[in-house]
Order: structure tokens, then sequence, then C-alpha cells
């Protein structure tokens, strides 16, 4: 019986048939399906696209860094220094100053003062953009101006679907560098690099 069965599922191998094949199982081969936008009455508001279950994250939508994503340290305050997947570096900060130049300086102005073009123009801006040079945004922390870039604030809006997560933060180092360098002094300046732009410390 059993070499007769053989020889029967043998004998199928190679052949054609016009007849429709056998379906054992048919869910799997016939079964209602939809594109999106199209209509069914099993559900009560008709539509074949449902709703995610509540609290449904896409893969790689976490943003479980609360210091990447929004700023905040471990202590649950802003924080002043840079997440732990980001290296102070100079091209972190060439990055940064490229961002800014794109994204802030039509409004903060290219030294961050407040007076850029954007200011300059149609008769100038109902609210003044922010001088980053100010006495109370001296002490800011680092993730501030991060969440500033990312939820906006006063007239200013978010540039959370412009700005990468990465290029905020690389914005705010550059911030910071501005900053600094209006405090800074010709005594601050590093000898070898007076000496490539030919300025001497008084």
């Amino acid at each position: 019986m059993v070499l007769g069965m053989t020889l029967l599922g043998t004998g199928c191998w190679g052949t054609h048939s016009e007849e429709p094949p056998i379906h054992i199982v048919h869910n799997m081969d016939q079964q209602e399906r939809g594109d999106p936008q199209d209509r069914n009455d099993f559900f009560a508001d008709h539509r074949f696209m449902r709703k995610p279950p509540e609290g449904t994250v896409a893969v790689g939508l976490l943003k479980d860094d609360d210091h990447l994503h929004r700023g905040i340290g471990p202590d649950g305050k802003i924080s002043d220094e840079l997440p732990a997947s980001l290296e102070l570096n100079e091209a972190l900060l060439d990055r940064g100053r490229e961002r800014y130049g794109i994204y802030c300086a039509p409004c903060h102005g290219d030294a961050g003062y407040g007076d850029g073009l954007a200011t300059r123009r149609g008769g100038g801006m109902a609210v003044a953009p922010a001088n980053l040079h100010m006495p109370g945004l001296q002490p800011a922390p680092l993730g501030y101006f991060y969440r500033v870039i990312t939820l906006g604030k006063g007239q200013m809006r978010p540039y959370a679907a412009q700005v990468p997560v990465d290029d905020r933060w690389a914005i705010a180092a550059w911030v910071r560098v501005l900053q600094v360098s209006h405090r800074a002094s010709a005594g601050d300046i590093p000898s070898d690099a007076q000496a490539n732009s030919g300025r001497r410390a008084p």
C-alpha cells in the first residue's frame, strides 16, 4: 500500500492541469480584504482602516530617552549637557553652525543678536526675535535651547518637523559658542590662533 501511494504521488510531478486547484483549507486562499479608504460594513464606522490600539508606538519611534528627545536630565531638570549619544567635537559644532545659518540666522542674525534679515524686510517683525546674548539667556542650560527649537516659544514656531533631533542639539551647542564668544576678550584667544589671525592680545 505504501508503494502504491508513493507511485501515485510521484505520478503528479511535472504534470499540468486545466482544472482549478483543490483547496483543502479555504481561509488562507480566499479571504476578504480591503484597501485603504475601502468601505467595510462589518465595522460600525464602515472603514477597513482601523485605529491602532491606544499606546501603540511605531518601531524606532519610542523616544524613551528623555535627555535626547526632551532635553530633560536624570534629575528631572532641563539639562546643561549634551546627551550621551552625542560628542562635543568640531564636526558637531560645524554642523550646528551650518544648521543655525539655515534655520536661525534669518531671524536671530548670524551672531545671535536678533537682527537677522527677516527683521529688516517688509517693515520688520511685530515681535523682535530674541537676542541670544541677553542676560536672561546667558545662563540658560543647553537643553533650554533644544526645547525652544523643538517646541517653539512665543512667536517662534516649533522646528521639530524640519530639524532632526541631533541637529537641534548641534544648533544648541553652536548657540553656546556664540554666547561664549560674546563674552570673550582677545586674551582668551590661544596664541596660535592669534598668530593665524594677525591679532595680539593687549
